[in-house]
């Protein structure tokens, strides 16, 4: 038998959920959720994902809040639960439950409360004196008053709100080894469960209160470290590899670089590296590999108010590859946009994302952002006050918005899977016309 289905009878259970749908309806601006729209639903699902990696679709969502009925009342599995759990402050959902239910007025049914007394002749409670009612109602008072200090003794305790993770060297060249330590307004603990993740540049790493962590970075860019706790992400800070213009760098996977040139840098009207470069990097090309052209530096530009052009080539097919990518990114102080693109037959392979606005083409069809640059294509990418849109070969793609800021922006990367080539890169700030 499922678990879940066992819990979703439980009458509490079920309280629970009204509680905490209640409490998120509040959180989104306490809008009735008849004139929630499909925009509300998505904004929540991004919020949810971005603070808890759990991401709901907007039938799912539906189905929590009651405006998707269904047949049975849905009742949710437990790592949803915990999601939405800890998206309004709780470390999991048995916490939660503990204590919303805690806090609700004990409901007894006629029937039940007969049973318990032992009366043949059912009477209504109301006849009863209250006398032991008042006992049992101030003993419950005591005990939840007690639950809720030595509940707030641990959270206090335990809240790691006022803890941050601290890079001593955020701004270095190629290679840079960054080093890393928590601060906090609390004495730390060597057991707490803190951990630190570097994306796909370095390898997560446990962190303590006194221990300090030094990371070696070998890729141009920015990386954004990301702070957790008990698996929660609690504090980002970004590290930049900076460049002296556009630079070229491959591998034959993300986690791996070899520098191409020297990190020179190339001509900005006609990125591009040769075979016999790449040979000489110690590349091995008779596999799949990338190359990536970078120009990282702090600016004043807005990554929320900008234009980005380029006209970009890419390689027919190598041996082992199917789908030959195109990526642009542009990283910000905060966060980042990316775009990969892909021919007709490979936009599975395609994806797009602006801040904590994340769309993978294994998830929607992405049928609009085929992309082949075979023989040169022109991109373009147009964010208008966190508003998105993707312009190829002249066509208005698609349009998207995000919540979150990026920041300034810090760097350029584009990607090409195998030899690619690109042609006068421009990103503009919208607003100063202040050109990168």
């Amino acid at each position: 038998m499922d678990p879940n289905s066992v819990q979703s009878s439980n009458q509490s259970a079920f309280d629970a959920l009204d509680i905490c749908c209640k409490i998120i309806i509040q959180q989104m601006g306490n809008m009735a959720i008849e004139e929630w729209r499909v925009s509300d639903y998505t904004r929540l699902s991004s919020q949810l994902g971005k603070k808890t990696k759990v991401y709901l679709s907007v039938n799912t969502l539906k189905r929590l809040l009651g405006q998707l009925k269904t047949p049975q009342r849905y009742f949710p599995q437990k790592a949803t639960r915990d999601a939405l759990a800890q998206f309004i402050g709780y470390r999991d959902w048995q916490e939660f439950e503990l204590v919303s239910l805690s806090a609700q007025p004990e409901v007894t049914r006629p029937e039940t409360v007969e049973k318990v007394i032992g009366v043949e002749n059912p009477i209504h409670p109301e006849h009863k004196s209250n006398k032991k009612t008042y006992i049992y109602a101030g003993l419950i008072a005591l005990l939840f008053i007690a639950f809720i200090a030595g509940f707030m003794i641990w959270k206090s305790d335990s809240d790691p709100s006022d803890t941050e993770l601290i890079c001593e060297n955020p701004f270095g060249n190629v290679p840079h080894t960054a080093v890393f330590k928590l601060k906090s307004k609390k004495a730390l603990k060597d057991g707490d469960e803190y951990k630190v993740d570097f994306m796909d540049e370095a390898l997560q790493s446990p962190i303590s209160g006194k221990k300090e962590i030094a990371k070696f970075f070998r890729n141009p860019g920015v990386v954004y470290a990301t702070l957790f706790y008990h698996d929660k992400p609690i504090d980002t800070v970004s590290i930049f590899m900076q460049t002296k213009g556009w630079v070229a760098n491959s591998g034959n996977d993300t986690s791996r670089a070899y520098p191409i040139a020297g990190l020179q840098p190339l001509n900005p009207k006609n990125i591009y590296v040769s075979k016999a470069q790449l040979d000489s990097a110690g590349l091995a090309t008779n596999r799949p590999f990338l190359v990536g052209f970078s120009n990282i530096k702090p600016s004043t530009i807005s990554g929320d108010n900008f234009s980005f052009t380029c006209r970009v080539f890419s390689e027919q097919n190598r041996p082992g590859t199917q789908c030959v990518e195109t990526t642009i990114i542009i990283l910000g102080e905060k966060h980042r946009h990316l775009l990969t693109l892909n021919r007709a037959n490979c936009v599975a392979f395609s994806q797009y994302k602006f801040s904590e606005k994340r769309v993978l083409g294994s998830d929607r069809f992405l049928g609009a952002l085929a992309f082949d640059p075979i023989n040169g294509g022109d991109i373009e990418i147009r964010v208008v006050n966190k508003k998105a849109s993707v312009i190829l070969n002249g066509k208005k793609v698609l349009t998207t918005r995000y919540e979150k800021s990026i920041g300034k922006v810090m760097g350029i990367k584009i990607l090409f899977s195998g030899i690619g080539k690109a042609i006068s890169p421009k990103l503009q700030d919208l607003t100063t016309r202040e050109i990168y």
